[in-house]
């Protein structure tokens, strides 16, 4: 039952089909929470970001969640916010490449990795990170641990 691209560049599937998870990318850079509250909103408001639990805006520098069990058209700050520039390092390493020199569609396949990382790790390196207790409290990494994890096509 994938969704067509409506903006979103993930989805996550929960084990009888319902989307648990939307993300978006952005390559943007000196992003805040507030430009992300505002760019959420103004999905919320064309009517471009469907129903879902969770959803995550990702940039080269930070990663933004929200847990979404009543959405409104307001400017809601995120609930949690990621170091992106910390987590994305060990792919740009891999690849032997900077922040600098990747494109929106290879920060998009390292999104795609890095949930899928957390979908399979998440539980244990929460218990090796403080600093991502939010994704357990909020229930997100209990629901990617069995979730299908889908780029959207374009």
């Amino acid at each position: 039952m994938p969704m067509q691209d409506q903006g979103i560049d993930f989805i996550a599937y929960d084990d009888v089909g319902r989307v648990i998870l939307l993300g978006e990318v952005k390559s943007r850079v000196g992003t805040s929470g507030e430009w992300a509250a505002r760019f959420r909103r103004n999905m919320l408001a064309h009517g471009i970001l469907p129903s879902a639990l969770f959803f995550l805006i990702a940039t080269p520098e930070r990663m933004y969640f929200w847990k979404q069990d009543h959405p409104g058209l307001t400017e809601e700050p995120p609930g949690f916010t990621v170091d992106a520039t910390k987590e994305f390092r060990p792919y740009l390493e891999k690849l032997n490449q900077t922040r600098q020199a990747v494109g929106e569609r290879a920060l998009e396949l390292m999104v795609f990795s890095w949930l899928k990382d957390i979908a399979r790790t998440g539980s244990e390196r929460v218990k090796h990170d403080p600093s991502m207790k939010w994704l357990a409290e909020s229930g997100l990494i209990d629901s990617l641990g069995s979730a299908r994890i889908e780029m959207n096509p374009a």
